[in-house]
């Protein structure tokens, strides 16, 4: 029984990596690529970031957040160094959901953020699960530290 229990929890842990991690992907994927190829998207960013968010150096922050939830993405998404990922994923999401998904775009924006930032909560305590490539790479070692496996 116990068997079964931890099967279904890796499974349930993989699908919420590839979801959140596809999802964190595409979003900053798409951002990110407007901030430096497209001129007039580049200006939104700054005008939301400057003129609405009220952050200093608003393309900068626009970048890192949205650069943020790419790399998170795609860590999260393969599942190596998965914890620290779904940590910046968890800041990122909390950060969006406070400075901008609070008022009127709560039922739109603030759903998915709240939701991103649960997703990456639970990857963050409960880790990437059997089938993620930390699980190939390292081993945890009794202490709770992570270690190279070896070859042998």
């Amino acid at each position: 029984m116990i068997s079964d229990k931890t099967k279904t929890r890796d499974i349930i842990l993989l699908s919420v990596r590839i979801w959140l991690g596809y999802r964190m992907f595409m979003a900053g994927y798409s951002s990110v690529i407007d901030i430096i190829f497209h001129p007039g998207e580049r200006a939104f960013f700054i005008k939301w970031f400057g003129e609405e968010l009220h952050f200093p150096w608003p393309l900068a922050m626009a970048f890192l957040a949205k650069g943020s939830e790419m790399t998170g993405g795609i860590f999260v998404l393969i599942g190596l160094l998965t914890r620290p990922a779904a940590a910046l994923i968890a800041f990122t999401m909390l950060i969006a959901t406070l400075t901008a998904n609070l008022g009127k775009d709560w039922n739109i924006d603030g759903g998915f953020t709240v939701s991103y930032f649960l997703f990456a909560l639970i990857i963050l305590t409960e880790g990437p699960g059997k089938f993620s490539l930390d699980r190939l790479l390292f081993r945890k070692k009794s202490s709770g530290n992570f270690i190279l496996k070896s070859s042998t």
